[in-house]
């Protein structure tokens, strides 16, 4: 059974190559919701405490500065919701509004290892997707990217403009009524087959994992139609039983659609690589990693393609975290000539380890892990045997 495709997000490259190249980091990861009782106070209050804990930790006042301005911003969206900040060597790199209940405690510190244990629980994917709309007289395509939970990035947009001249009622009866519905049937068509082509090629550029299909339903039905000619990208269709483009309609059904179907492409994938796991780990292939000590040891060899774990399973157990490769280990004597950073928490250590050997990271709960182990990894070369011929 091959690993499916997971691969690093776009994001997860970036960051992989800032921590490759040291520095101090800064970073706060808290609760920004709204909907408490004296909202404004307590978010005074949060503030404070950060900013005290950002001083404690060392960080001057200018990266204080800068994150507390991040942390003034009203998120702009309802609650629950949670904001994250991250500077490095002074500089900020990102500031995001994360939509939904926070994953873990709030985080606020200042070191040469940042936790992006809790951004990468927002960002679980990286997810092309399409959403299409359709009319009478043609229709488009924005082409998206999931970096992370609620906030995609559009990444470019077409239009195709059909025939129109003919696609208004026609008033009258008989054999010249039926000859123009056909005539009309067949503009319809046409330009659906126009919108289809468009957006199979962008499927074939650029591999979206998901194809929403919304606007008039008899444009629509012409567009799936067209669309199933590719069993591929008839695989990735949803429709939306909605037309943005009608007076009466509202954005936020589509929004809403689309949450629910990226939702569902990433429990999928989730329960993909939970199979795969247990499947490999049943077998006794050599392709996968079970427990602490074993993922690290196959991070020191940037041999996973993916690491699987549970934040909340370790506990206090730590890991140290070096300045270059193999950059993780579990005891001095395993730094191969690397300096130490320091221990760091397990789950904030397997995952800089993750970006920096660029292996996907996918969090998943103990139960769903062979044996019960906190980390697993899918590798992508087979382990040998412990006893050479055996």
């Amino acid at each position: 059974m091959p690993i499916p495709q997971h691969e690093t997000t776009e994001d997860g490259r970036a960051l992989g190559a800032l921590l490759a190249g040291g520095g101090t980091w800064t970073w706060a990861y808290v609760d920004a919701s709204g909907d408490r009782e004296d909202p404004q106070h307590l978010a005074a209050l949060q503030r404070r405490k950060a900013e005290d804990a950002l001083r404690a930790a060392g960080a001057d006042a200018a990266v204080i500065d800068t994150v507390m301005a991040e942390l003034e911003e009203t998120p702009g969206v309802p609650a629950p919701v949670s904001r994250y900040v991250l500077v490095h060597d002074g500089g900020l790199v990102l500031s995001e509004v994360l939509p939904g209940h926070m994953h873990g405690p709030e985080s606020v510190g200042h070191g040469a290892v940042p936790d992006l244990v809790p951004l990468l629980a927002h960002r679980p994917l990286d997810v092309p997707f399409l959403v299409v709309e359709v009319g009478r007289g043609g229709g488009g395509y924005r082409a998206y990217r999931l970096g992370h939970a609620d906030h995609p990035d559009q990444r470019e947009e077409q239009q195709v403009q059909g025939r129109t001249d003919t696609l208004h009622e026609f008033q009258g009866g008989g054999w010249a009524h039926l000859r123009w519905q056909h005539h009309t049937e067949e503009l319809w068509r046409q330009n659906e087959s126009e919108v289809a082509a468009a957006v199979q090629d962008a499927v074939d550029r650029l591999s979206p994992r998901l194809v929403i299909v919304a606007g008039d339903i008899r444009a629509r039905q012409l567009l799936i139609s067209e669309l199933s000619k590719t069993k591929a990208t008839a695989s990735l269709v949803s429709e939306v039983p909605i037309d943005p483009r009608a007076s009466d309609a509202s954005e936020d059904g589509v929004r809403e659609h689309v949450d629910i179907a990226l939702a569902r492409v990433v429990a999928q994938r989730r329960h993909d690589v939970e199979d795969l796991l247990r499947t490999h780990d049943g077998r006794g292939d050599g392709e996968v990693a079970v427990g602490l000590g074993p993922v690290v040891e196959a991070l020191q060899q940037a041999q996973p393609a993916i690491v699987v774990l549970d934040p909340a399973g370790f506990a206090d157990r730590t890991v140290l975290a070096l300045d270059a490769a193999p950059w993780i280990a579990t005891a001095p004597e395993q730094a191969l000539g690397a300096a130490v950073l320091g221990p760091v928490p397990a789950p904030v250590g397997l995952v800089r380890a993750a970006l920096l050997t660029d292996a996907a990271v996918v969090y998943a709960n103990t139960a769903a892990l062979p044996g019960g182990a906190p980390a697993a990894a899918l590798l992508r070369w087979r382990t040998g045997p412990e006893i050479p011929g055996a």
